[in-house]
C-alpha cells in the first residue's frame, strides 16, 4: 500500500490530474475530479427532500416531507439517492463515460459518487450491493456497463459485496429518452429477473445506476427484488432529472 501510494505520488507530480470538465490542473487535498470552479457550478443535492424518492423541494419552506407521487403511488425501494442534478458539468461528463466510453472519466465519477455523504443512509445496514443491468445487446455494443463501474467503487470504499449477476435484464426495450412516466413504466415491465431467490432473500441491497430520470427502471429493479425476497431496497445514483425534464 505504501509503494502504490509512493508511485502514485509520482505519477501526479509528472502528470499533474486536471479537472474532467475544463482541464484546469487540481490543486492537490483540496480538489478532486472537478475544480473548483467547475463544482461551484454542480448542483449537488442535499437539503429538503422527499425521503423516499429523494425529489428536491428548492422552493419549499417546510422540511423534508413525501412527494405527491411517492404519496400517490410508493415506490418499492425504501429510498433514492443521488449526487448530483443531471445537467451542465455533471450531464457532459457522464455522456463522456457512456458514449465516448472514456474509462477514466468513469473511474473518476465513481470515486466522487462513492466519497459523496449521504447523511440519512446506514451503509453498514446493507450486506449486497446491485448494479442495474444492460441487456446482453446493449452490452455488447457498449462494450461495459457504466453501473458496474460505479457500484465497484462503492463497494470497495463501504466494503459491501457488489454481485452483478444476480439481476438480469431479460427483454431489450426500446430507449427511454423521450417518453414520458407512464410510457417509460409500461415500456421497461418484465424487463429484468432474479436468477437466484435464496441469494437474494433477507437482504437489504443498494441498487445502482447512473442517472435516475422518472425511477420508472429502477423502480421495476426494486420490485424484482422485494419480491425475490430482499427485505429492503435503496437506490443510488450519480445523477437526478429534476423538476420534471424528461430526457
Amino acid at each position: 500500500m505504501i509503494i502504490d501510494d509512493v508511485l502514485r505520488h509520482i505519477t501526479d507530480i509528472i502528470f499533474p490530474p486536471q479537472c474532467i470538465s475544463c482541464a484546469a490542473i487540481l490543486q492537490p487535498i483540496t480538489e478532486k475530479v472537478f475544480c473548483s470552479a467547475c463544482r461551484e457550478k454542480i448542483k449537488f443535492l442535499t437539503g429538503s427532500l422527499c425521503p423516499i424518492c429523494g425529489m428536491m423541494f428548492f422552493d419549499s419552506p417546510s422540511a423534508s416531507h413525501l412527494c405527491g407521487n411517492c404519496l400517490e403511488n410508493k415506490p418499492y425501494f425504501s429510498c433514492a439517492r443521488a449526487v448530483a442534478s443531471y445537467e451542465t458539468i455533471i450531464l457532459n461528463a457522464i455522456h463522456q463515460f457512456k458514449y465516448g466510453r472514456d474509462l477514466s472519466i468513469g473511474a473518476l465519477l465513481a470515486s466522487l459518487m462513492a466519497d459523496f455523504s449521504f447523511p440519512d443512509l446506514e451503509f453498514r445496514d446493507y450486506s449486497l450491493i446491485i448494479p442495474v443491468p444492460l441487456h446482453i445487446k446493449k452490452l455488447r455494443k457498449r462494450g461495459f456497463n457504466q453501473s458496474i463501474i460505479l457500484a465497484d467503487s462503492i463497494g470497495k470504499k463501504w466494503q459491501i459485496p457488489v454481485n452483478f449477476s444476480l439481476l438480469k435484464r431479460c427483454k431489450f426495450t426500446l430507449t427511454q429518452t423521450g417518453l414520458d412516466k407512464k410510457e417509460r413504466e409500461r415500456n421497461i415491465k418484465g424487463a429484468f429477473e432474479v436468477r437466484d431467490n435464496e441469494k437474494i432473500a433477507g437482504r437489504n441491497i443498494i441498487l445502482i445506476d447512473d442517472v435516475y430520470t422518472t425511477g420508472a427502471t429502477l423502480n421495476e429493479c426494486a420490485k424484482k427484488l422485494i419480491k425475490a425476497g430482499a427485505q429492503k431496497v435503496a437506490v443510488l445514483t450519480l445523477a437526478r432529472v429534476l423538476q420534471n425534464s424528461i430526457i
